[in-house]
């Protein structure tokens, strides 16, 4: 009799010992002692920096729930919550593409470096790819942010066309890689075109907030047969990077970050992400991915019909 590891696509038979990551997730819990430091951090900074802390908690709560499910989405499927949290912004709260953007990458910041300690401590990420990909990132990123800087018609014109790329990627990704994606670590033929399309996603995260963790994943998962669970806990990791250091370029030289919006989405992104990891292994994996597709997809729809709506009014 056999059992297959729905994540990875590799068969154990019934009696084969548990594997490290298996040993590892089995005493891996979502609560931690970090999570209440956060909180009571949290809670401290609202009053202590908030002139109205109360009244700011009574308008801005809703971006607590808004945060929690863009970084389970964001980390499921190695996206990040870019994916929610811009559209969220602009057509629900009408703000601005640039400042919806600020928000997503802040918001990043926190949910994707909560679900990357996540993935870390399922000793699935294969650390040869971040050692490769991390200077390639950062490059793009520079180069998105401080050379070519992100504007409203960049973020609306870039948004629908690579989240319907994303989506469908996606599926393609729930319908070949858990299969037979079976590699725990990545090959030397990889190497190239790892750090090339490392930049590319720096480019298109410094941009739109999304990119990075699918485009890596996408790469190492069909051409190279690396598995499931290393593709997306690489995705994350690498999209925490990325979220962090964008983050710090728009707080220090691209005028600053919404923290009154942006604090609220993180406290909602750090305990979405924590909850992401268990949902991908407890969870149907097609099931999720699909979900996720079908977000990304009408997403970009969303954006492309706006555009061309507002370029065909003027």
């Amino acid at each position: 009799m056999e059992r297959s590891d729905s994540a990875s696509g590799i068969d154990y038979g019934v009696n084969a010992p548990p594997s490290d990551e298996q040993s590892t997730e089995r005493h891996f819990r979502y609560w931690s002692w970090w999570l209440a430091l956060f909180g009571a951090a949290w809670i401290a900074g609202l009053i202590a920096l908030a002139p109205n802390p109360f009244a700011l908690l009574e308008h801005n709560w809703i971006f607590i729930p808004v945060g929690f499910c863009g970084a389970i989405l964001g980390n499921i499927s190695a996206v990040g919550g870019g994916i929610v949290f811009i559209p969220v912004m602009m057509f629900l709260f009408q703000l601005p593409a640039v400042t919806a953007l600020k928000i997503a990458l802040a918001s990043q910041s926190w949910g994707m470096t909560s679900g990357a300690v996540g993935w870390l401590q399922k000793r699935v990420v294969p650390v040869r790819a971040l050692k490769l990909t991390v200077p390639g990132l950062l490059l793009g990123s520079s180069i998105s942010s401080l050379v070519i800087h992100p504007s409203a018609l960049l973020v609306k014109l870039l948004f629908g066309p690579v989240s319907i790329l994303l989506g469908v990627l996606t599926i393609v990704l729930s319908r070949r890689g858990v299969a037979s994606a079976t590699l725990p670590d990545i090959p030397a033929r990889a190497t190239v075109p790892l750090v090339i399309v490392s930049i590319v996603g720096g480019l298109i995260t410094g941009w739109i907030a999304i990119g990075e963790g699918e485009l890596v994943a996408a790469l190492l998962m069909l051409f190279y047969g690396v598995n499931v669970a290393s593709c997306i806990g690489l995705g994350v990791v690498l999209l925490s990077v990325n979220s962090i250091f964008l983050a710090l370029l728009h707080q220090y030289f691209l005028g600053g970050i919404p923290w009154g919006i942006a604090a609220f989405t993180g406290l909602g992104c750090v305990f979405g992400a924590r909850l992401a990891p268990f949902l991908s292994r407890r969870s149907n994996p097609i099931f999720l991915k699909r979900i996720f597709a079908l977000v990304a997809i009408c997403d970009g729809v969303l954006f492309i019909v706006q555009y061309l709506v507002i370029h065909r009014a003027d």
